[in-house]
């Protein structure tokens, strides 16, 4: 999905930033340390994860130190050798060539082209002819659909999804699966990784003072709560996904994922291009059935050019077909030079900017939801958690607050300790014990 990016260097990654000033003791790494840190069986971020979807959208506006940010000195980018990618239309262009070579359906007057949004120029789908109303812009058979389906299913990554319970995770799962092919120049997604943003401007990766401005600049003041919900929200989804997933496969699979190359900053990277590109789509999984009790599961799911075009919330929605394939109609008769649109939905501002980085000029203005609607529900320590979210042991935003500074520090202590492991590890050729 298109979104308006910010001036970047070359090759920048978002890094977490290192939350806490006060001197660490020098810890002697070793495996056994990170297992530590992330509770040994993983029973802290089991027991996290598991409150985590109750109360986390109930979290009070505040600010906790420490944030993402876009470092000067990354010279590493997400894709390998993007020189070979093309220019910003070629990609798109390749991805529309590729995508037809393995069944997909592309409107014949569809191609690409630049529009000017408030005075920037934005890339998005352009008619170079005329399309009626109601014909089909593209469809993508599921074959092109990217998610665990396409993980279970490869040569190599399947045997490592069926042998690490962690990966069976529609977010971190797939985002572990997009850093390996982004570092394959061979791999069969190549062309649509490819056309990937190298940065993602979502919030979470702002400095609190540009936070500040593009709130104040973007947002109602009513909304800026909303935000922060959102933002903290996501910033505990990738740290949790990262310490679930990533220390499993450092360990049991050395050769595979290397420290250095399988990075905190390339797991947010590629969980921020999930987070801002994704359609649900049902997934049948042992695993994920074992962990909701449904036979279905709706996961994440990348969905080459139907994240190209632009928002316009009288723009359809993509639909999908009893086969699975994905596709678009035009919302209304185009003619050359038009631009091909589609809704993302309706979301109030807050919701846009903490999920695509941007808010659309033409939003319609939709109000944030008030509340979640969970129920009652029994939180840990057998405090009740009612519809209105209040907590007679302790609100429902305290008890978030507290879990969270932990957790910074938490996550703190083991990045600090997972960035000593990969030196080791390249010192030991590529080994860690």
């Amino acid at each position: 999905m298109a979104a308006r990016r910010r001036g970047q260097g070359p090759g920048s990654l978002p890094v977490f930033e290192q939350e806490s000033s006060r001197k660490e003791k020098d810890v002697i790494f070793s495996y056994s340390n990170i297992s530590r840190m992330v509770g040994g069986d993983m029973s802290l971020t089991a027991i996290y994860l598991g409150i985590m979807s109750v109360v986390v959208f109930f979290a009070a506006s505040y600010s906790l130190w420490g944030r993402f940010e876009t470092p000067d000195d990354v010279g590493h980018y997400p894709v390998v050798d993007p020189h070979e990618c093309g220019s910003d239309a070629e990609k798109v262009l390749n991805v529309f060539e590729w995508s037809q070579k393995h069944g997909a359906y592309i409107h014949p007057n569809v191609t690409t082209g630049l529009f000017d949004l408030e005075g920037n120029k934005v890339r998005g789908l352009m008619a170079k002819g005329a399309i009626a109303q109601g014909e089909k812009v593209f469809l993508m058979p599921s074959n092109l659909l990217l998610n665990l389906a396409a993980v279970r299913s490869d040569p190599v990554m399947g045997k490592v999804y069926n042998e690490t319970n962690a990966m069976h995770d529609g977010l971190g799962g797939l985002a572990v699966y997009l850093m390996r092919e982004s570092m394959n120049k061979s791999s069969f997604w190549r062309p649509y990784i490819c056309s990937l943003p190298s940065y993602v401007p979502l919030p979470i990766f702002f400095s609190e003072k540009k936070l500040e401005r593009v709130k104040r600049q973007q947002l109602p003041e009513e909304q800026w709560r909303n935000l922060d919900n959102l933002m903290e929200s996501r910033r505990d989804t990738i740290e949790l996904k990262f310490t679930s997933i990533m220390p499993a496969l450092f360990r049991k699979y050395p050769d595979m994922f290397p420290i250095r190359d399988f990075s905190y900053p390339r797991f947010a990277w590629a969980c921020s291009i999930i987070m801002s590109r994704t359609w649900g789509k049902r997934f049948q999984d042992e695993v994920l059935r074992n962990k909701t009790g449904n036979l279905t599961t709706q996961v994440q799911t990348l969905v080459p050019a139907a994240d190209m075009p632009n928002h316009l919330p009288e723009a359809f929605q993509a639909r999908t077909l009893p086969s699975g394939s994905l596709f678009l109609i035009a919302h209304r008769n185009l003619t050359k030079g038009d631009q091909v649109y589609i809704s993302y939905g309706p979301k109030c501002d807050a919701e846009f900017l903490a999920h695509y980085g941007f808010v659309p000029f033409n939003n319609t203005r939709v109000k944030c939801k008030h509340g979640f609607g969970f129920g009652n529900v029994t939180l840990e320590g057998g405090s009740m958690l009612t519809d209105d979210g209040k907590n007679t042991s302790m609100s429902a935003d305290e008890r978030v607050r507290e879990w969270r500074i932990k957790w910074r520090a938490h996550f703190a202590k083991f990045y600090k300790m997972l960035n000593r492991a990969s030196k080791e590890q390249q010192l030991q050729g590529g080994r860690w014990k």
